[in-house]
C-alpha cells in the first residue's frame, strides 16, 4: 500500500498518467505481499489453534478480523491510488 501511494502521488505531481500496468502493478505487488504474509502465518497460527483446542468459530472469527479485514483494506486503498493516478480530468480548463 505504501509503494502504491508513494508512486501515485509522485505520478500525479509530475501531472504523469501512467499505463494500465503501470499503475495497477503496485497493486498486484502488495497482493502477492499480502499472500505470502498470509502463508507465513498460517501455519503458526494453525498450531496456536490445535495445540490450545480453540473453537470453529473463535478461530474463523480471529481469521476474519485478522486476515480479511486488513486485506481488504489494503487492496482497496491500493486499488484507489491506482486509479486516481490514471485519472484524467477531461473538464479542466
Amino acid at each position: 500500500m505504501i509503494l502504491s501511494r508513494t508512486l501515485a502521488k509522485s505520478r500525479i505531481t509530475r501531472g504523469e498518467r501512467p499505463s494500465w500496468l503501470a499503475a495497477w502493478a503496485p497493486v498486484a505487488f502488495d497482493a502477492a505481499c499480502l499472500l505470502g504474509l498470509f502463508v507465513l502465518a498460517y501455519r503458526p497460527f494453525q498450531t496456536f489453534v490445535e495445540t490450545h483446542d480453540i473453537s470453529v468459530g473463535l478461530t474463523a472469527t480471529a481469521l476474519f478480523l485478522a486476515g480479511f479485514i486488513p486485506v481488504q483494506v489494503v487492496l482497496i486503498l491500493s486499488s484507489l491510488w491506482a486509479a486516481k493516478s490514471r485519472f484524467k480530468d477531461e473538464t479542466a480548463p
